[in-house]
């Protein structure tokens, strides 16, 4: 073969092959899911505290209390990850309920108590779920027993 031939030849390879390696390559992981929001809602009427399913360890469940006293966030994962959410600025007792499409419990939000956070200000609630697969995750964050008030935040990031 000629070094004239060669040489085209040979770039020709070259640029095919720079080509086809970004195809060839992993697919980019998608960008974080993230939502904040703020909420203003009175306390779970306190009769919901003796129903069976409802007894503050997963009582942001029920979707008659939206606006009321819980807020429901509903996120389509792409693959598998980790969902952190969070309960800040608040007094008093906060919870989060995570759950799937189907309402099965997968996580709820601690450290807080009624008893020990009622005098705090500015406490911290917080659920984490580990995911393996895209799913439909619903969080629910409520006021259980506290203030008026609170900002919720989520993130869900992809492996």
């Amino acid at each position: 073969m000629k070094v004239r031939n060669a040489l085209p030849v040979a770039l020709s390879l070259v640029v095919a092959a720079g080509a086809l390696a970004p195809a060839l390559a992993a697919p980019p992981k998608p960008k974080p899911i993230v939502e904040e929001w703020a909420m203003q809602h009175a306390p779970i009427p306190l009769p919901l505290a003796g129903i069976e399913g409802v007894d503050g360890t997963n009582s942001c469940t029920d979707p008659a209390f939206e606006g009321v006293s819980t807020t429901f966030k509903t996120i389509k994962t792409k693959g598998a990850g980790t969902l952190e959410v969070t309960v800040t600025e608040f007094s008093g007792d906060w919870d989060i309920t995570v759950m799937d499409d189907k309402g099965r419990v997968l996580a709820t939000g601690g450290p807080t108590t009624t008893p020990t956070a009622l005098a705090e200000s500015g406490a911290t609630e917080k659920a984490v779920v580990k995911t393996k697969k895209p799913m439909t995750l619903v969080i629910g964050t409520c006021n259980f027993l506290g203030g008026p008030t609170a900002n919720g935040k989520l993130v869900f990031t992809y492996k």
